[in-house]
């Protein structure tokens, strides 16, 4: 955690991007009617029912409206949320270590649970950018408030493949005193599309949105969910002035902001299978232009063909500006030396990879994978060298299924995954400087965080097999299996099954552990079925306050939120502390009167806004 610290207090900016900060003149506000178009179909979530290690059962099925939440639980502190669609992009927001602020994530949905979308060629399409303010996490407490939904930003640019936050500098107090009409800035957020572009947007604290939104509505409070459409900060094309080639480069399927360095630099990966790097600070006028809009076009300093097929992740090395990773459809992982891009540094033909992790401290990384071109018994996480050291690929877990999504903490030397079975598990790395392949007993460092299960409406006739994929009845008679989310909601619905992660005392006796053990390389699976048990998407909270909180979501649109508290230590809560003094010192005002007289002005700044403009 030391090093973790040492490092973002090394690379890290306190404030990046002074030019780009939120203004009320960007921002209108839609009515119920225009936002409809924008919203996700469901109105209410699948019948669901949670089952919590150690506890008596809740028997109660559960179902949720769009953007509504349940409580988080007293004893376990997990929360859930139902976001209207198919999880398939999800990011928490970064704010400054001490901060103990509230923690942000942004999240896109499908907008149909059925919905498909071709990777050639681009294609436009209304979509819904989510904001949700997931509370007040701490390591040491229970939140006391329910996830709400902030405010949803419409975009006409087609569906979100990825999206990240600036990494840091881009938060700041939502007290702080900004001259009308700029507001309090949350973050920066990236967002690759479907249209082959990428959109940077400067998006506000919602109490700023708000605030104003009432005092348009001459102080009447409205149920309806806060819906905005918003002229984005910079928009970055492949090509030039000259010759814009988004539609020759297809889709853009991911993006990465660089760690380091004032984050002014941004990659992404195409259809094509070209890699382009942006300067977002540049002034040149061939990478520069300004629309009659006033938002700002850049093209790219520099980009290549990297690979034969589409590009599905790129991300940064975090040791060095100069070294970036691609992954794509061509089963190739690639290292890349950003000096000299005629030819890879080191070139891996494995599986076809769905996402990568490169934590801070090794010089490797740990990749998810479909399982369609693996072989039998090899499914699951690996751990690939650079280079550098030289050892053979690690086999850190098997899994059953395709795993969708691995995100990595550089605060817990820890990795979690989610997979197409419906189980998120974590991972405890270890010490990767060494041979890994002489670790002895590799399953006692993974544990089951919960799993999903579709559970047959009616027990007697359905066994717990059928939830696993089974498609035949003990009389070996057909089943026809669902293949739409309506069929797969009259007769299914799930089951979360949670491990208690409090402690991890006696593990492997535990029921989860055995489970996890006896599912996670063999099994039936059915690929047939509407896949309403698969996670999508895991992200662990990059924030040193809530950094044990992991963000789970996938085809059911249910989001959930954990919090690993099995892994605090007395360091941890000591680092913790040590964070908020020097944050306290440095930002918050001195005593309460000057705080509350920093609210009055910001609100009063706010309901000031349309005398001036």
């Amino acid at each position: 955690m030391h090093m973790t610290k040492e490092y973002r207090e090394k690379c890290y900016s306190p404030w990046v991007f002074p030019e780009w900060i939120p203004s009320l003149k960007d921002w209108k506000f839609l009515s119920e009617s225009e936002a409809l178009n924008y919203l996700p179909q469901e109105e209410k979530s699948p019948p669901f029912r949670i089952r919590r290690e150690g506890l008596r059962d809740d028997n109660m099925l559960h179902r949720i409206g769009r953007f509504q939440s349940l409580s988080s639980h007293y004893e376990r502190w997990d929360l859930a949320f139902f976001v209207g669609g198919p999880v398939w992009s999800m990011e928490w927001c970064p704010c400054p270590e001490g901060s103990a602020s509230t923690q942000y994530a942004a999240i896109y949905s499908n907008k149909g649970m059925d919905d498909r979308h071709k990777m050639s060629g681009t294609h436009i399409e209304s979509a819904l950018l989510q904001i949700w303010n997931i509370g007040d996490l701490q390591h040491f407490s229970c939140p006391t408030n329910k996830a709400t939904f902030a405010y949803g930003v419409a975009l006409d640019y087609g569906c979100i493949w990825n999206m990240k936050w600036c990494p840091s500098g881009a938060w700041e107090l939502p007290s702080s005193n900004r001259k009308i009409p700029q507001m309090p800035r949350l973050g920066l957020l990236a967002a690759s599309f479907s249209n082959g572009k990428i959109a940077v947007f400067s998006l506000p604290h919602p109490e700023s949105l708000t605030a104003y939104k009432k005092y348009q509505s001459k102080g009447s409070v409205s149920q309806q969910a806060l819906m905005c459409k918003v002229q984005c900060t910079v928009v970055l094309e492949v090509g030039s002035i000259q010759a814009s080639s988004n539609s020759q480069c297809g889709q853009c399927f991911c993006l990465d902001w660089i760690p380091m360095e004032d984050h002014k630099f941004l990659a992404a990966g195409f259809y094509d299978g070209t890699v382009a790097l942006w300067n977002l600070t540049t002034k040149s006028l061939l990478q520069r232009v300004c629309q009659t809009n006033g938002s700002v076009t850049l093209y790219p300093y520099h980009s290549f063909i990297a690979h034969d097929h589409a590009v599905r992740v790129v991300t940064w090395c975090k040791a060095s500006s100069d070294f970036i990773l691609t992954a794509s459809e061509d089963r190739k992982l690639k290292f890349w030396d950003l000096r000299r891009t005629y030819e890879p540094v080191n070139v891996i033909k494995r599986y076809l990879s769905t996402e990568v992790s490169w934590q801070l401290h090794w010089c490797g990384i740990s990749v998810a994978q479909e399982n369609c071109y693996v072989t039998f018994g090899l499914n699951g996480i690996h751990y690939i060298d650079a280079g550098y050291i030289g050892y053979k690929p690690y086999f850190v877990a098997p899994r059953r299924g395709t795993v969708w999504s691995i995100s990595g903490s550089d605060w817990l030397n820890t990795c979690t995954t989610g997979d197409s079975t419906g189980e998120v598990i974590m991972m405890l790395l270890a010490d990767m400087t060494a041979n890994p392949n002489n670790i002895k007993r590799p399953s006692d460092r993974r544990f089951p965080v919960y799993r999903t299960e579709l559970v047959h409406f009616d027990a007697a006739a359905s066994r717990p097999s059928d939830a696993e994929g089974s498609t035949e009845t003990t009389d070996r008679t057909p089943v026809c299996e669902p293949r739409t989310y309506s069929e797969a909601i009259k007769k299914f619905y799930l089951l979360f099954e949670d491990t208690d992660m409090r402690s991890f005392k006696n593990a492997a006796k535990r029921e989860p552990m055995k489970q996890m053990y006896a599912t996670e390389a063999k099994g039936s699976l059915s690929p047939d079925r509407m896949p309403l048990d698969s996670i999508h998407k895991v992200r662990f909270n990059p924030n040193l306050d809530a950094h044990g909180w992991l963000l789970s979501g996938g085809q059911s649109g249910i989001v959930r939120a954990h919090c690993l508290r099995g892994l605090n230590s007395p360091i941890t809560s000591k680092l913790i502390r040590e964070s908020q003094a020097q944050f306290n010192a440095m930002y918050q005002p001195q005593g309460a009167i000057a705080n509350e007289a920093s609210m009055k002005t910001v609100i009063h700044s706010i309901e000031t806004i349309v005398e001036v403009l």
